[in-house]
């Protein structure tokens, strides 16, 4: 009898264990730093081959004014998931779900870089009461649909994707991957991180995937309820070129939500290139999350500012 309630509790024990292990490994991976506060929890969103990893500097600088996390999306980086959906609702609703697993029930503000604004605005679209702001970092959103040479170099994109999962096969990422990571400045278990994420063959997959579904993706979220004139907005639009009648589409799909919203501001950003506010010129992102923070406690009547 009592060898039969031992076993009882023991298998008990190993139940609820199989469980937590499995709910520990559907869990999207994290990088969240500093203190909860008063202030909206920032989520960071990396763009197209991205993770994590990429807001190593970014993170160190927001963390100083609240809590402040940046996550892998399912099947990139230290995420599992490679065989989860990667339409962009399907990204957006990942993202709830995580939030839902953080506890976090408050509005949050989403920072998205390049291809992740598209992920951004489809979280904003689907949850509008759910985020307190947004800032695009040289964003792709919606918007783009609007400029037929920028849809056109999106696709164009979508093939050097392609490109990038064939050079992986071929074993040429481990010699690209430190010449990335030299750009972006990374370093320490950040530098690893993302060597990881472009070495590892299954990423790349996933990241090549999530590119080609970006166009189909663009017409999707904007098929979404567009009941968000209410979120304030930040823009940070960086490009060498400006006067390319391309860098000027981009342009003007990029300051287009913050001049819809209610409360925009325009932070345009001459000689930073497309990853720079990531590291050199961080101080950008770091102005339009703060502004948004002060918005949020304050919702001050204000127009789109540059």
């Amino acid at each position: 009898m009592v060898f039969r309630m031992v076993g009882r509790v023991l298998a008990v024990l190993l139940l609820v264990f199989a469980v937590g292990a499995r709910a520990d490994e559907a869990r999207l991976f994290t990088d969240c730093r500093g203190d909860k506060t008063a202030a909206p929890m920032v989520i960071l969103e990396a763009g197209a081959f991205g993770t994590s990893a990429d807001w190593q500097f970014v993170l160190n600088d927001l963390s100083l004014g609240g809590r402040v996390c940046a996550y892998d999306r399912a099947g990139l980086g230290r995420s599992p998931g490679a065989d989860k959906p990667k339409d962009v609702q399907s990204r957006a609703r990942q993202l709830a779900e995580l939030l839902d697993q953080m506890g976090e029930t408050g509005p949050v503000i989403l920072v998205g870089h390049s291809n992740g604004a598209l992920y951004a605005e489809a979280f904003a679209r689907m949850w509008p009461t759910r985020v307190a702001g947004v800032v695009y970092v040289n964003g792709v959103g919606t918007d783009a649909l609007d400029h037929p040479l920028l849809v056109h170099d999106l696709l164009k994109e979508g093939r050097l994707a392609e490109l990038a999962a064939r050079a992986e096969r071929l074993g040429l990422a481990p010699i690209i991957a430190p010449m990335l990571i030299d750009q972006m400045h990374l370093s320490g278990d950040a530098a690893r991180r993302k060597y990881h994420s472009l070495t590892c063959r299954a990423c790349v997959k996933v990241a090549r995937d999530e590119d080609r579904l970006l166009i189909p993706g663009l017409i999707a979220a904007r098929d979404l309820p567009d009941d968000v004139s209410a979120i304030p907005v930040a823009v940070i639009s960086a490009d060498t070129n400006t006067k390319s009648e391309l860098a000027m589409a981009f342009h003007a799909a990029q300051i287009a939500p913050a001049q819809r919203a209610k409360y925009g501001w325009i932070l345009d950003a001459p000689g930073a290139n497309h990853v720079s506010p990531l590291a050199r010129d961080r101080a950008y992102v770091v102005a339009a999350v703060n502004w948004l923070r002060a918005t949020y406690a304050a919702s001050p009547d204000a127009g789109v500012v540059h």
